[in-house]
């Protein structure tokens, strides 16, 4: 019997994946439908959907005749895809962990987080904190831990091609080197991705958010801390050990100096404003300039968050929007830093501070050009916020299940098929 090579798994593959996302895009598709969405020739179609009903990714659902079609003998076959057939796990584990739990399409069924009291907790409290929402959402949405698939967490630091976080023990500590497949999955037997949260964040705006269709893209996560995730010809940019896109040297760019993202510096510069506007500051609690940024945080400054800030900034504070000219042109200098290494098509600013771009966006771009740099990117906030890393997470999933299910070459084989779905007329 002759064995699959190589190049005939990946026709297999890209002939399956092409039925799938015709499937997946849409409602139930007859032979003719799928012939005309993917250009595929008609044994081939059937051959393929034969493979997938075995394998649980789709069903038949019944015969049908096209409108009009008065002709006698047997209707054409009809196909759907089960969305509920199988489920992945998406998890951000940064400075608050979201578990996700998602369909075969990739959309929400439930989903439970909470805040860390930092993002230097001990890994002990954050790999506690995923298994607990993992529960969570399990127990919510009625699903066995069986019908899981895979799932992928994203962590604030590089990850080896083994999926151990690297980064600094001073700054997480317990991550680094720690084998988190075996503590998170290892009881249910679900494969564990562990991924670098910025990269993942990239794989979410190419899915779902402002990048689509974009192949050389940089996507900077601006919360705490800044971090890149990187594609370049379509394909992620890792490194050598998963080190791509760490931002450390921002600390020797002038004009940037730190790897500080951009809700610490606003919180941060704006708690300063507040204290230099106290009673004994230069202009007095009952000055003008200050005052909208003053009340709102009480004259507190350890009462300001960013969103303190951004909200007196709207109201047209001039101190607020020093701050925010201020953290702007530090972005500027960042954006215009990676940029010019990697010269790609779009830069997106994602994470909490996402939907600021009414006050950021233009100001980032008005420095960029033509001061900085010869050919700056397109720039665009996220269309995701804060759900970047978690959405980027739930499509490496879905992933790594389609790989293993469908043969991919180098993937390790699955040996089922998924499970029977509820019905979905």
């Amino acid at each position: 019997m002759q064995r699959p090579t190589p190049t005939s798994l990946l026709l297999r593959r890209m002939t399956a994946s092409a039925v799938l996302d015709a499937l997946r895009s849409g409602g139930p598709m007859t032979g003719s439908d799928l012939i005309d969405a993917t250009g595929l020739a008609r044994p081939t179609i059937h051959v393929v959907c034969n493979d997938l009903i075995r394998l649980g990714w789709i069903r038949e659902t019944g015969n049908r005749r096209p409108a009009g079609d008065r002709r006698r003998g047997r209707p054409a076959r009809c196909y759907e895809f089960q969305s509920r057939a199988g489920f992945v796990l998406g998890v951000d584990a940064t400075d608050r962990v979201t578990v996700r739990l998602a369909d075969l399409r990739g959309d929400r069924v439930a989903e439970s987080g909470e805040p860390l009291a930092h993002i230097s907790v001990p890994a002990d409290d954050r790999v506690a904190a995923v298994g607990r929402h993992i529960g969570r959402v399990l127990a919510r949405a009625g699903v066995e831990p069986s019908r899981v698939l895979a799932v992928t967490v994203g962590v604030p630091t590089s990850v080896d091609a083994d999926g151990r976080p690297l980064g600094r023990e001073a700054y997480l500590p317990g991550l680094p080197g720690r084998d988190l497949g075996p503590e998170i999955g290892g009881r249910f037997g679900w494969p564990v991705l562990v991924e670098n949260d910025a990269n993942l964040a990239a794989w979410g705006e190419r899915w779902r958010g402002v990048a689509a269709g974009v192949d050389d893209l940089v996507v900077m996560l601006a919360d705490e801390r800044l971090g890149s995730g990187l594609f370049s010809d379509g394909r992620p940019v890792r490194g050598h050990r998963g080190g791509a896109g760490e931002l450390r040297f921002f600390e020797l760019v002038e004009r940037v100096g730190s790897t500080y993202g951009m809700a610490w510096l606003v919180r941060t510069l704006g708690a300063d404003a507040v204290a230099a506007l106290g009673p004994s500051g230069p202009a007095g609690p009952k000055g003008g300039r200050g005052r909208v940024l003053w009340d709102l945080a009480g004259g507190d400054p350890a009462a300001v968050e960013a969103g303190t800030v951004l909200k007196a900034a709207r109201a047209g504070d001039e101190v607020a929007l020093e701050v925010v000219d201020e953290v702007a042109d530090r972005m500027a200098h960042a954006v215009a830093a990676v940029a010019g290494l990697l010269n790609p098509e779009l830069v997106v600013i994602a994470g909490a501070v996402a939907d600021a771009g009414d006050l950021f966006l233009g100001r980032i771009r008005d420095r960029l050009v033509p001061d900085l740099i010869d050919l700056p990117p397109r720039l665009a906030m996220s269309s995701l916020g804060d759900q970047a890393v978690v959405v980027g997470a739930v499509r490496m999933a879905l992933d790594h299940v389609e790989a293993s299910l469908l043969g991919s070459p180098g993937a390790a084989p699955w040996t089922g098929s998924l499970a029977a779905a509820p019905s979905q007329a």
